[in-house]
This record gives structure tokens, sequence and C-alpha cells, in this order.
């Protein structure tokens, strides 16, 4: 949760290379965590043919609706508003860091508040993210907005505790030695299904504090609220669960463990050049940029250091100040996010899933179908044979990043896998290989 566990696709490319031209493309994306196929998509726009992209995306778990809406609107803010290398530090801080400096935490408090007008009222939202809609139960909008009340609220929120807590209830007896079961995650498991980006400094620091983002020149002393679940109102304040994400992979495999410059993968020495860190901005950097400016990135080595094999003293993180993030401007107009014509991302309850069989405006509809790997319980075989277009795409997420699953699982969540896809009637296989593909890919309608 909070992150996904597969790189990010470009999925219009993904289309392309199954070899349809289409005028518009309509994409439902069931569990993909978070938003990095979006961007990743939106991103690349410029590499192909203008056509209406039509994204829905739908989620369990309404935090990661919520975190994605953030992430969006942080990820199209335009460069005057926010720079190309604040931005894409601001997005990591926000996407994988439980504890973030205290501009981005005052920063979160100034976007929540802007989210909460979003997801009441209609008109703000198209003032200012016109590209976004939603088909949401109205107890869900409510749950929405009780969750970016308290990411502006006051409450204390500890998420050192949290996070210890897990920790230490997640390992039991094994807390005591926690480093040496960080090192063989890393080393047996992580390295050996494709994570070699990731260093072992960076990769043991979030495995011990939930950091997992750092550079030499700042320090993270607040809480990151978004990262709280279960948000339940108490009076005027709020009460909750926590952080309940997920502790083992982190979030490097999304955008830091493959990149278009190869300067960034080198490794000297048996270590890397650059963490996978540095390989996260500079990704996101280049999708920004591309996204802002419909043109190819040309990547500017100024600050670049090689921090892959350097070892950093780091100090005891702890939460200064729970409540606060610093005095908000509450009647600041939030900026209005860039101009994406032909764009429609629309956030669907899951339920809704079920009865597009139902509804002809769904029958053929769909171009590419994304499921993750924890979403296959959702996955039925008549609905998708009704919603899915001639030649369309069927992609569903491996859990080959899951370091706690070995061949054994992964051959079970194949079978499980394959046991629901048999239920779709037409249906072309991809030749694929479960212990070393992140994706799974069919062609429905051939």
């Amino acid at each position: 949760m909070f992150w996904g566990l597969t790189p990010a696709l470009d999925l219009q490319e993904e289309l392309k290379l199954n070899g349809k031209k289409l005028d518009e493309i309509n994409i439902l994306i069931v569990g993909g965590q978070d938003c990095r196929h979006v961007i990743k998509t939106l991103a690349s726009r410029y590499k192909h043919e203008k056509v209406q992209l039509n994204f829905y995306i739908m989620e369990a778990v309404l935090e990661t609706i919520s975190k994605q809406l953030l992430l969006l609107n942080v990820a199209l803010q335009p460069i005057d508003e926010l720079g190309l290398v604040q931005k894409a530090r601001y997005f990591m801080e926000l996407y994988g860091n439980t504890l973030v400096r205290p501009a981005v935490a005052k920063y979160l408090k100034l976007k929540a508040i802007h989210l909460v007008d979003m997801i009441t009222n209609v008109s703000y939202l198209k003032e200012v993210m016109p590209f976004v809609d939603f088909d949401l139960k109205y107890k869900e909008r409510d749950y929405l907005e009780n969750v970016f009340k308290f990411w502006c609220s006051a409450d204390e929120f500890d998420v050192c505790n949290s996070w210890d807590s897990r920790l230490r209830k997640s390992l039991g007896v094994r807390y005591d030695t926690k480093m040496g079961v960080f090192d063989w995650d890393l080393y047996m498991r992580f390295h050996n299904v494709g994570g070699m980006q990731v260093c072992t400094q960076e990769y043991k620091h979030w495995r011990a504090t939930g950091v997992a983002f750092t550079w030499l020149e700042s320090e993270v002393s607040k809480s990151n609220r978004s990262l709280v679940c279960c948000v339940i109102t108490n009076g005027n304040k709020f009460a909750h669960y926590g952080y309940l994400g997920e502790m083992e992979t982190g979030p490097f495999v999304a955008y830091g463990i493959d990149c278009d410059d190869l300067t960034f993968l080198k490794r000297q020495h048996g270590t890397n050049s650059h963490r996978s860190t540095d390989v996260t901005e500079r990704n996101l950097r280049q999708y920004f940029y591309e996204l802002e400016n419909g043109e190819e990135y040309v990547h500017t080595r100024v600050n670049d250091l090689n921090l892959g094999s350097s070892t950093f003293v780091t100090s005891e993180n702890k939460v200064v100040d729970y409540g606060t993030a610093g005095d908000i401007v509450k009647n600041r107009k939030s900026c209005r996010c860039l101009n994406l014509e032909d764009v429609k991302i629309k956030f669907v309850t899951l339920s809704i899933l079920q009865t597009m069989k139902h509804k002809e405006n769904f029958h053929n509809f769909f171009n590419l179908i994304y499921f993750g790997s924890t979403y296959l319980k959702y996955f039925d075989g008549a609905v998708i044979d009704l919603i899915s277009a001639s030649n369309s795409l069927l992609i569903i997420e491996n859990q080959i990043f899951v370091l706690s699953h070995r061949d054994k699982e992964l051959t079970e969540f194949e079978n499980t896998m394959q046991e629901k896809v048999e239920t779709v009637e037409q249906k072309t296989a991809v030749p694929f290989d479960v212990k070393k593909d992140c994706y799974i890919k069919f062609v429905l309608k051939a």
C-alpha cells in the first residue's frame, strides 16, 4: 500500500507494441497502488501519436486514492510554482518517507486544505484539476474529506513510534538483530530479483526508520501525515491506526531501479555509483520536465554525486513538534495544474467493476486493463470478456518484488493467476517467466 512494487510503465507504449493504432485509449487500472503508470504514460505522450487518453482508476483502500490525488497535484504543478528539483524532492518525500522536512510538511498541510475543497466542491476541482473526475460513493467522498482534514489538522501523530511498533511486531524475536535481517533480505532476495540499484545504507535505513530518500544537505523532522491509515473523526479531533503500509520492499522499485541514462546504473568494484534515491530523482525530473514541455529531457550534471558506496553517519530520527508545520495562509489560491489536453483521469468506486457487465456503455470499451497483484480476488473473467475491446491488452502485476516470497510462493501466485485468467474466453498469453518478469501480459480478443 502507498507505493507499487513494480517499475512504472508507459501504457501507451505497451499498446503500441501490441500493434494497434487508436484514436482514443481507455485504460482501466485496478489496484495500481500509486500513480506511477499514469505519470510515466502522460510524460511519454510526446513520443506517440496524439490520442485521447482516459484513465479509470479503482482502489479498494481509499487512502491510496487520496495519496494519488496529492501526488498528481504535485507532479502537475507548473515550474514557476515548483522548480524541477524542488518538485522532484517534494514528491519523493511525500511518496516514500515517514519523516519529511518542515517545508514539505507545511506544503502538505497547504495542499490538504485545497484537497478538501476539491473533494467537496466540483467547481473548484474543475478549476484546479479539470482533467480529474470522481465516481465515488458519498461515504467514500466523506472518508476522503476526513483524511485530507487530518493531514492539515494539529492532531499529534508520531510516525516513528508507529513504524517501530509495527517493526517489532513483524520481526518478533529477530528485532534485536534487525540489521542482519535487513542485510539478508537485501542481498539474498532484493538484489537477486532485480533490485541491484538499491544500496545497502539506504535500504537498511528505510527498513529501520521508514525514511527512504535522503540528501546530504537536508534533515527530516516532521511526520508525513499522508501515510496515516483508517482515519476516524472523534469530535473535533481524529483517531487513526497510524502507518499500516508495506515494510519490506520500500518505495524504490517504482522509479528507482532503471533509468534511460545508463551512467546512473554503473557499478564500480561491486558497488553502485548512484543510489536508488539518485535514480528516482533523475527519473522524476525527466517525467516532470516532459509533462510540462512535451519534449525530450536532457539531464544537466551539475550536482550529481556518486554516493552509491558512501556511508553516512545518521542521527536518531524523531518527530519534532508533532502537530504544527508552520503557519498556513488559508486564503491562498491553489495554483492551477498543467493543462493536459485530451486526458481524463477518473477515480471510480471498486464496486462498479462487477456491475460493468450490466452497462452497455462499458462493453468492448477498455483497450488496456491492468490488475495489481493483490487485486486478483476482484478478477472476473466474464466481466473482462465483456468490457475488453478488440485486440486489447491485459496486464497483471507479478509479485516478484515481494521479498517474503520465494520460488514456491511465486509458483502458487502463478497458478492462482492462471486459474483466474482461464475464465477469460478469448485470450493469447505473451510468454513470461514468473521468476523473472515484472508483468504478465495477455492479448484479449485478438
